[in-house]
């Protein structure tokens, strides 16, 4: 259960950051948006996982251990690409929310509507799904996993809302980029053992 915590909360760091920049934008996310936010990821990776296990049912352990270590190793690439990209796009789409998470409020009322709380959630979501299918090859049961996902994600968003005041965030923030793209490449080679 703390490797499930821990890897919830290694995918969920850019909720936090993104809770962070709605806040130094005084961007409120009130309690419906940030429970349909953390909705996505509970149903997100409940779908992966429930269709990759159907999908996935007979193959060896060994492929599996040999699949999760490719999965992990882009996910770690796609991670380190993504802290390495400029994020200039000033385009209203799921693509510029993926990049920025920040930019969901799109009518910039300071305030997430349903559909922009949506799209967030959807953004924050896609590493999720990633993890989601690692964890059907491991058989981790499906609505724990799910659950702890969404869990995760609401306290991350939140927290990062609530701490706007605090200083040591914003260095935190400038140096954090880079960690979920090591983590993912350890996972990956942890696979191989």
């Amino acid at each position: 259960m703390a490797h499930l915590i821990f890897l919830s909360l290694l995918v969920s760091l850019d909720g936090f950051f993104s809770g962070f920049s709605f806040s130094l934008k005084k961007i409120r996310i009130r309690l419906p948006q940030l429970l349909l936010i953390s909705l996505c990821p509970l149903v997100i990776v409940a779908a992966v996982m429930l269709s990759s296990q159907l999908l996935t049912a007979g193959i060896p352990a060994q492929a599996s251990k040999g699949l999760g270590f490719v999965l992990f190793f882009c996910l770690a690439y796609l991670s380190f690409a993504d802290a390495l990209k400029k994020r200039s796009s000033s385009s209203p789409s799921l693509i510029a929310v993926i990049n920025n998470p920040a930019r969901s409020d799109l009518d910039q009322n300071q305030h997430l509507s349903s559909r922009e709380a949506l799209l967030l959630g959807l953004a924050l979501s896609l590493d999720n799904a990633v993890l989601g299918f690692s964890f059907a090859l491991d058989k981790v049961p499906v609505w724990s996993t799910a659950l702890c996902f969404a869990v995760v994600n609401f306290l991350l968003v939140k927290a990062g809302n609530l701490c706007q005041t605090l200083p040591f965030v914003r260095r935190m923030e400038k140096g954090s980029e880079y960690l979920p793209s090591l983590l993912f490449l350890i996972l990956a080679f942890s696979r191989l053992l």
